[in-house]
């Protein structure tokens, strides 16, 4: 699909922004990717996904219901796609 999508505007506006939003609700940062392919350099899946990460379901609840809306309404700031989201557990071993 071939919908403009600003990657400066994403990492410069919304990833500030939840950090704002967030941080008094057990935000630890996120994960972001780019450049997502079938293959290693190929790039022919999404534009970008990013991972927010907490402690707890129950934290990233708190956090959606205090800013959730306003991280929302940014979309329109770098994209026309409509995004998906999804949820899930994050298992690390970072050596």
């Amino acid at each position: 699909e071939d919908t403009p999508f600003d990657h400066d505007s994403y990492k410069n506006s919304p990833m500030p922004l939840c950090a704002r939003l967030f941080a008094d609700h057990g935000y630890r940062g996120y994960v972001l990717r780019d450049n997502q392919g079938k293959a290693p350099g190929s790039a022919d899946l999404n534009y970008v996904s990013v991972d927010l990460l907490f402690d707890s379901q129950e934290q990233l609840g708190a956090a959606l219901a205090a800013g959730g809306k306003e991280v929302s309404a940014d979309i329109v700031n770098y994209t026309t796609t409509t995004p998906s989201m999804s949820f899930s557990e994050v298992e690390m071993d970072i050596a």
